[in-house]
């Protein structure tokens, strides 16, 4: 596409240019000067009323296309000084040296490299992606023209063929396509998941949590479209049953508390042993209070079978949806004043209050015991402050309550929705005496300890909070 300029001539007048990317703004200057018998050497150009440096390339300046520049005289002639041009060659190696900006590209070459450009069969300098080939067309190409008028320039001399310089590299091939093989006759660990970013392409990469959230929101395909498998009589009437609902998560300070795969698991009824064993559910305190321990937390991140990972239509066009919104809401998101900021802080505050009308908390301790407890969203933090206190072996020491990353010491005078607690957070716990905070010290009382819950029953007493409270509010 062509692209122009229009420089107003201090008589006036005003002068049309044609510009291509690689065109510096000192060869516009003194295109529309030669056209009006003006000395570019005591003219500059200006962009609303600010000097634009003349050594740019048009494409690197930042002027749009149709832009109006303003040609005005200078002060004083444009001084001319000396210039250092280093150049790169193929083996690692630079060679600098001093010269005048009206000095071509040949003679800056064949002074500094002239040892070496027997070896180059087709000589090519490359500056500011600027390419010039061969000995004719440097020889007719100035440091100047190329917008090196001062201070310092690296070039790149390479030994390409002017038809190679158009091949671009690094850029994705895709694999030769082979003939399909069944999904049955491979092993199950052979499926793996294929998208744009599986190649190390450009794009986005789909990754097991993203599908994991696709598949937990994507709706359910029409028979017509996806024919489902023949499945025994006994696993059609333990999907025909109702799911309970399940506790959201959301997203609050510190880590995520969901572990997602606890889902899967309540859902696998497949796993007689599991749904047979309950979890160990032990309330020890007001707010459905609940210890645990991390390190006797049984974790499995890879559980789920690999036909949980196959792509489908639905969840590539979701992905294309969410990839557009965030696009579209970075680059047209209007510019606010601090007042504006507030309000949309404050709207969404209201919303979450609207959403959420209790807001779970884990006080996670050095020696990786958590202690788990409900709230409402307006309560102060001097609040969670007093839960704790409640369960110390030592209730009589002053903490702190913060979230990482970054650390940020927790205020008690403000609210958990304030603070962004609500739904859930992960609060650290730490004594303000550093010698009490060793992980061997005794952080909760003995007998709390001794009555800890399983992190799946952390898990169900929520969610069983959560019934008994829909189902009162219903009635």
């Amino acid at each position: 596409m062509d692209k122009r300029v229009t420089v107003l001539m201090p008589n006036g007048r005003r002068q049309n240019v044609n510009v291509r990317a690689d065109m510096t703004l000192l060869e516009i200057l003194e295109t529309a000067s030669a056209k009006h018998g003006y000395d570019s050497e005591e003219h500059c150009l200006k962009f609303h009323n600010k000097d634009v440096s003349l050594t740019q390339q048009f494409r690197f300046s930042g002027l749009p296309n149709n832009c109006v520049l303003e040609m005005e005289p200078t002060d004083k002639r444009r001084p001319v000084s000396n210039v250092v041009v280093c150049i790169q060659l193929n083996d690692g190696s630079r060679e600098q040296g001093e010269f005048v900006p009206s000095t071509n590209v040949w003679t800056v070459v064949n002074e500094l490299c002239s040892s070496h450009l027997e070896e180059y069969e087709s000589p090519v300098i490359i500056y500011m992606r600027s390419e010039v080939i061969g000995v004719e067309k440097m020889r007719e190409t100035t440091l100047k023209s190329l917008g090196i008028l001062e201070g310092r320039a690296m070039m790149r001399l390479i030994d390409k063929k002017p038809e190679d310089l158009k091949k671009q590299a690094n850029v994705y091939k895709p694999a030769v396509v082979k003939d399909k093989v069944k999904d049955d006759d491979l092993p199950s660990t052979s499926r793996s998941v294929t998208g744009p970013s599986s190649t190390g392409g450009g794009g986005f990469a789909i990754t097991n949590d993203l599908l994991k959230s696709l598949k937990r929101t994507a709706p359910n395909e029409s028979p017509a479209t996806k024919p489902e498998p023949e499945v025994p009589a006994e696993t059609k009437t333990q999907k025909s049953e109702p799911e309970q609902p399940k506790y959201d998560w959301g997203s609050g300070s510190g880590y995520q508390l969901h572990n997602q795969n606890n889902e899967a698991r309540y859902e696998n009824v497949e796993d007689e042993q599991f749904v047979k064993k309950p979890p160990i559910v032990n309330i020890i305190g007001p707010r459905n209070a609940i210890v645990f321990s991390l390190d006797s937390a049984n974790r499995h991140n890879d559980e789920l079978p690999d036909s949980f990972f196959d792509l489908t239509v639905n969840d590539l066009k979701m992905v294309l949806r969410d990839l557009k919104r965030t696009a579209s809401g970075t680059e047209d998101a209007p510019l606010l004043t601090s007042n504006l900021r507030e309000l949309e802080r404050q709207k969404a505050m209201l919303a979450k209050l609207n959403q959420y009308k209790d807001c779970v908390l884990r006080i996670q301790f050095p020696d990786r015991h958590v202690l788990q407890g409900i709230f409402k969203p307006h309560e102060m933090l001097d609040k969670v402050v007093e839960f704790v206190r409640g369960f110390l072996a030592t209730p009589s020491e002053q903490f702190q309550l913060f979230t990482i990353p970054p650390k940020k010491i927790l205020p008690v005078n403000e609210t958990l929705l304030e603070l962004n607690c609500v739904p859930n957070a992960v609060l650290h716990f730490l004594f303000v005496n550093e010698k009490l905070n060793a992980k061997t010290n005794k952080f909760l009382q003995d007998k709390y300890i001794a009555q800890l819950t399983s992190e799946e029953g952390a898990l169900f007493a929520v969610q069983k909070y959560r019934i008994a409270k829909a189902g009162v509010s219903s009635s």
